[in-house]
Protein backbone atom coordinates (compact mmCIF):
# COMPACT_ATOMS: atom_id res chain seq x y z
CA UNK A 1 0.00 0.00 0.00
CA UNK A 2 2.67 2.11 0.75
CA UNK A 3 3.92 1.75 -2.80
CA UNK A 4 1.03 2.64 -4.27
CA UNK A 5 0.23 5.63 -2.50
CA UNK A 6 3.91 6.69 -3.29
CA UNK A 7 4.10 7.43 0.96
CA UNK A 8 6.83 7.71 3.37
CA UNK A 9 6.06 7.67 6.77
CA UNK A 10 7.48 11.00 9.03
CA UNK A 11 10.35 10.13 11.38
CA UNK A 12 10.01 11.37 14.39
CA UNK A 13 13.26 12.87 16.32
CA UNK A 14 14.45 14.23 19.64
CA UNK A 15 16.55 17.40 20.03
CA UNK A 16 17.80 19.97 22.47
CA UNK A 17 16.29 23.32 23.22
CA UNK A 18 18.58 26.35 22.61
CA UNK A 19 19.06 25.79 26.61
CA UNK A 20 21.05 22.28 25.53
CA UNK A 21 19.45 20.63 28.16
CA UNK A 22 15.66 20.43 27.75
CA UNK A 23 14.02 17.42 25.33
CA UNK A 24 12.02 18.68 22.38
CA UNK A 25 9.97 16.49 20.41
CA UNK A 26 9.01 16.58 16.56
CA UNK A 27 8.21 15.06 12.92
CA UNK A 28 10.40 14.96 9.38
CA UNK A 29 8.93 14.26 6.22
CA UNK A 30 10.97 12.89 3.25
CA UNK A 31 9.86 12.85 -0.52
CA UNK A 32 8.81 9.26 -1.57
CA UNK A 33 11.64 9.38 -3.99
CA UNK A 34 13.87 10.25 -1.23
CA UNK A 35 17.58 9.86 -2.04
CA UNK A 36 20.38 10.28 0.60
CA UNK A 37 22.73 11.15 -1.65
CA UNK A 38 20.98 13.95 -3.08
CA UNK A 39 21.09 17.49 -0.86
CA UNK A 40 17.52 18.72 0.33
CA UNK A 41 15.85 22.12 0.94
CA UNK A 42 14.01 22.41 3.66
CA UNK A 43 10.90 23.98 5.12
CA UNK A 44 9.46 24.37 8.59
CA UNK A 45 5.97 24.60 9.80
CA UNK A 46 5.59 26.93 13.15
CA UNK A 47 2.83 27.81 14.70
CA UNK A 48 4.20 27.92 18.57
CA UNK A 49 1.18 29.42 20.05
CA UNK A 50 1.02 28.39 23.83
CA UNK A 51 -2.63 26.14 23.66
CA UNK A 52 -1.96 23.61 21.15
CA UNK A 53 0.78 21.46 20.08
CA UNK A 54 1.33 20.18 16.75
CA UNK A 55 3.36 17.20 16.58
CA UNK A 56 1.10 13.91 17.96
CA UNK A 57 2.02 10.58 18.65
CA UNK A 58 -0.93 9.39 16.81
CA UNK A 59 -1.85 9.20 13.17
CA UNK A 60 -5.63 10.24 13.30
CA UNK A 61 -6.95 12.03 10.38
CA UNK A 62 -6.67 15.13 12.60
CA UNK A 63 -3.82 14.53 14.44
CA UNK A 64 -2.32 17.65 12.83
CA UNK A 65 -4.10 20.40 12.90
CA UNK A 66 -4.21 23.46 11.07
CA UNK A 67 -1.70 24.10 8.05
CA UNK A 68 0.10 21.87 9.62
CA UNK A 69 -1.64 18.65 7.81
CA UNK A 70 0.36 20.20 4.38
CA UNK A 71 4.11 19.04 5.45
CA UNK A 72 3.63 15.49 4.04
CA UNK A 73 2.82 17.39 0.36
CA UNK A 74 5.81 19.48 0.51
CA UNK A 75 7.47 16.82 1.51
CA UNK A 76 6.54 15.17 -2.19
CA UNK A 77 7.26 18.50 -4.05
CA UNK A 78 10.56 17.79 -3.33
CA UNK A 79 11.90 19.29 0.30
CA UNK A 80 12.24 18.04 3.62
CA UNK A 81 9.89 19.30 5.90
CA UNK A 82 9.82 19.17 9.44
CA UNK A 83 8.06 21.10 12.83
CA UNK A 84 9.13 20.68 16.70
CA UNK A 85 6.96 21.56 19.65
CA UNK A 86 9.65 23.92 21.73
CA UNK A 87 9.43 25.17 24.61
CA UNK A 88 6.15 26.53 25.56
CA UNK A 89 3.50 24.80 24.73
CA UNK A 90 1.57 22.63 26.22
CA UNK A 91 1.26 19.30 27.84
CA UNK A 92 4.49 18.81 28.82
CA UNK A 93 4.53 20.08 32.45
CA UNK A 94 3.61 23.67 33.83
CA UNK A 95 7.49 24.30 33.83
CA UNK A 96 7.92 23.91 30.00
CA UNK A 97 4.97 26.02 29.04
CA UNK A 98 5.78 28.72 31.78
CA UNK A 99 9.05 29.16 29.66
CA UNK A 100 7.04 31.43 27.52
CA UNK A 101 4.33 33.59 30.15
CA UNK A 102 4.57 36.84 29.90
CA UNK A 103 7.94 36.93 27.44
CA UNK A 104 5.78 34.95 24.41
CA UNK A 105 7.71 34.92 21.81
CA UNK A 106 11.52 35.72 23.31
CA UNK A 107 12.71 31.73 23.82
CA UNK A 108 10.62 30.38 20.19
CA UNK A 109 12.89 31.12 17.57
CA UNK A 110 16.28 30.38 19.28
CA UNK A 111 14.64 26.81 19.67
CA UNK A 112 13.92 26.40 16.34
CA UNK A 113 17.28 27.12 14.97
CA UNK A 114 18.56 24.96 17.59
CA UNK A 115 16.33 21.89 16.46
CA UNK A 116 17.47 22.53 12.78
CA UNK A 117 20.97 22.98 13.23
CA UNK A 118 20.54 19.56 15.50
CA UNK A 119 18.81 17.60 12.67
CA UNK A 120 21.26 18.94 9.56
CA UNK A 121 24.15 17.67 11.87
CA UNK A 122 23.25 13.73 10.94
CA UNK A 123 21.35 14.40 8.28
CA UNK A 124 23.75 15.92 5.18
CA UNK A 125 20.89 15.81 2.91
CA UNK A 126 19.65 19.22 4.16
CA UNK A 127 20.97 21.75 2.42
CA UNK A 128 20.74 24.56 5.14
CA UNK A 129 21.58 27.37 2.36
CA UNK A 130 17.52 27.14 1.52
CA UNK A 131 15.47 27.10 4.25
CA UNK A 132 11.90 28.21 4.27
CA UNK A 133 9.44 28.46 7.01
CA UNK A 134 5.82 28.90 6.68
CA UNK A 135 3.07 29.74 9.41
CA UNK A 136 -0.46 30.67 9.91
CA UNK A 137 -2.18 33.19 12.85
CA UNK A 138 0.23 32.97 15.14
CA UNK A 139 2.72 30.96 12.80
CA UNK A 140 2.35 33.39 10.93
CA UNK A 141 3.90 35.96 13.29
CA UNK A 142 6.50 33.62 14.19
CA UNK A 143 7.56 33.17 10.64
CA UNK A 144 8.04 36.85 10.15
CA UNK A 145 10.36 36.60 13.62
CA UNK A 146 12.46 33.90 12.44
CA UNK A 147 13.49 35.86 8.81
CA UNK A 148 14.05 39.01 10.72
CA UNK A 149 15.82 37.46 14.13
CA UNK A 150 17.83 34.72 12.31
CA UNK A 151 18.06 35.82 8.71
CA UNK A 152 21.57 33.90 8.09
CA UNK A 153 19.23 30.79 8.64
CA UNK A 154 15.91 31.37 7.15
CA UNK A 155 15.58 32.38 3.35
CA UNK A 156 12.06 32.39 2.84
CA UNK A 157 9.11 32.69 4.62
CA UNK A 158 5.14 32.68 4.05
CA UNK A 159 3.13 34.49 6.84
CA UNK A 160 -0.32 33.77 6.71
CA UNK A 161 -2.88 36.24 8.86
CA UNK A 162 -0.30 37.09 11.30
CA UNK A 163 -2.26 36.72 14.80
CA UNK A 164 -1.04 38.99 17.69
CA UNK A 165 0.75 41.50 15.49
CA UNK A 166 4.33 41.48 14.88
CA UNK A 167 5.73 43.47 17.02
CA UNK A 168 7.21 42.44 20.68
CA UNK A 169 10.37 43.54 20.35
CA UNK A 170 10.55 42.82 16.45
CA UNK A 171 9.96 46.21 14.91
CA UNK A 172 13.15 47.51 15.39
CA UNK A 173 14.52 44.14 13.30
CA UNK A 174 12.41 45.06 9.85
CA UNK A 175 16.06 46.35 8.83
CA UNK A 176 17.30 42.79 9.34
CA UNK A 177 14.99 40.90 6.37
CA UNK A 178 17.27 39.73 3.85
CA UNK A 179 15.32 36.72 2.64
CA UNK A 180 12.06 36.32 0.40
CA UNK A 181 8.79 37.11 2.40
CA UNK A 182 5.61 36.37 1.08
CA UNK A 183 2.00 38.14 3.58
CA UNK A 184 -1.47 36.63 2.88
CA UNK A 185 -4.10 38.50 4.19
CA UNK A 186 -7.56 37.81 4.76
CA UNK A 187 -9.40 41.34 4.45
CA UNK A 188 -12.46 40.01 6.94
CA UNK A 189 -10.04 38.87 9.66
CA UNK A 190 -9.91 40.37 13.18
CA UNK A 191 -9.79 43.95 13.04
CA UNK A 192 -6.68 44.73 14.77
CA UNK A 193 -4.79 41.47 12.79
CA UNK A 194 -5.64 42.65 10.01
CA UNK A 195 -4.75 46.37 11.19
CA UNK A 196 -1.10 45.40 12.54
CA UNK A 197 -0.13 43.63 9.64
CA UNK A 198 -0.94 47.07 7.70
CA UNK A 199 1.91 48.28 9.99
CA UNK A 200 4.31 45.93 8.89
CA UNK A 201 3.81 46.46 5.67
CA UNK A 202 4.17 49.97 5.98
CA UNK A 203 7.31 49.50 7.94
CA UNK A 204 9.03 47.26 5.35
CA UNK A 205 8.08 50.50 3.01
CA UNK A 206 9.62 52.65 5.08
CA UNK A 207 12.92 50.51 4.93
CA UNK A 208 13.03 49.78 1.31
CA UNK A 209 12.39 45.79 2.31
CA UNK A 210 11.24 43.93 -1.01
CA UNK A 211 8.07 41.72 -0.28
CA UNK A 212 5.24 40.34 -1.44
CA UNK A 213 1.40 40.37 -0.95
CA UNK A 214 -1.68 37.87 -1.51
CA UNK A 215 -4.83 39.71 -0.64
CA UNK A 216 -7.80 37.00 -0.03
CA UNK A 217 -10.94 39.25 -0.45
CA UNK A 218 -14.12 38.27 1.89
CA UNK A 219 -11.92 35.94 3.71
CA UNK A 220 -11.95 35.63 7.43
CA UNK A 221 -9.15 34.06 9.82
CA UNK A 222 -9.61 30.60 8.68
CA UNK A 223 -9.27 31.85 5.06
CA UNK A 224 -6.79 29.03 4.07
CA UNK A 225 -9.12 25.54 5.44
CA UNK A 226 -11.43 24.85 3.24
CA UNK A 227 -12.83 25.96 -0.43
CA UNK A 228 -11.48 27.36 -3.52
CA UNK A 229 -9.93 30.35 -1.37
CA UNK A 230 -8.16 27.62 1.16
CA UNK A 231 -6.76 25.86 -1.96
CA UNK A 232 -5.87 28.89 -3.79
CA UNK A 233 -3.69 30.15 -0.87
CA UNK A 234 -2.09 26.90 -0.49
CA UNK A 235 -0.88 26.52 -3.61
CA UNK A 236 0.08 29.89 -3.63
CA UNK A 237 2.23 29.04 -0.84
CA UNK A 238 3.50 25.83 -2.90
CA UNK A 239 4.77 27.92 -5.91
CA UNK A 240 6.24 30.18 -3.42
CA UNK A 241 8.15 27.85 -2.29
CA UNK A 242 9.51 26.01 -5.24
CA UNK A 243 10.29 29.13 -7.26
CA UNK A 244 12.66 31.06 -4.45
CA UNK A 245 14.07 27.53 -2.69
CA UNK A 246 14.53 25.08 -5.54
CA UNK A 247 17.41 25.82 -8.19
Amino acid sequence: LKEELQWSPPEEFVVKAADGETDLYGLLFKPYDFDPNKKYPVIEYIYAGPQINLWPYTFTIDAQPGMAKLAPALAQLGFIVFGVDARGTPHRGKEFQDVGYGIVGRHVIPDHVAALKQLAEKRPYMDLSRVGIYGYSSGGSFTLRALLLAPDVYHVGVAGAMAGGWGGGVGQAVDNLKGKLLLILATSDINTFFAQSMKLVEALIRAGKPYDLLVMPDQDHYSSRVGRSGRYMQDAMRRYFQEHLKP
